[in-house]
């Protein structure tokens, strides 16, 4: 009976590790120092494209996540049942709605910022070519 809330709970903290992990590729490119080959960069992209997709679908399941979870009448029953849609749809900003929403609006800011770390991959690249190209 408990194993709904243990779910919930571990799917908004893989929410919120990803979302830090999106953070921290934003925080690096912005700082300058993540560079990324043209080829993985393009990888990326697409697969945060295809995670915006599928961010998309998610959103338009939580509907069914934010209604309380039918349980039973039992003190038990009605706690686990309000818990799991506090997990779902709570406005403490950890919530798996909350998390979702988030991610949405960082992935923009991912894609961008990949962009930049493949430049910065290039203009080291083309420093180092010439360098080389230079000494004889």
């Amino acid at each position: 009976m408990t194993e709904p809330v243990g779910m919930g709970a571990g799917a908004v903290a893989g929410l919120a590790a990803s979302n830090d992990a999106m953070q921290g590729i934003i925080s690096a490119a912005n700082s300058g120092s993540f560079r990324v080959t043209p080829e993985a960069g393009d990888e990326l992209i697409r697969i945060f494209e295809d995670f915006e997709d599928e961010l998309r679908n998610m959103d338009s399941d939580l509907d069914a996540l934010t209604r309380k979870t039918p349980l039973g009448d039992s003190p038990a029953g009605q706690a686990i049942s309000e818990f799991n849609k506090e997990v779902a749809a709570g406005q403490d900003g950890r919530s798996y709605q909350e998390m979702i929403k988030q991610m949405q609006d960082r992935i923009p800011q991912v894609i961008e910022a990949i962009k930049k770390g493949i430049q910065s991959y290039r203009e080291v690249d083309e420093g180092n070519a010439g360098g080389l190209s230079g000494q004889k």
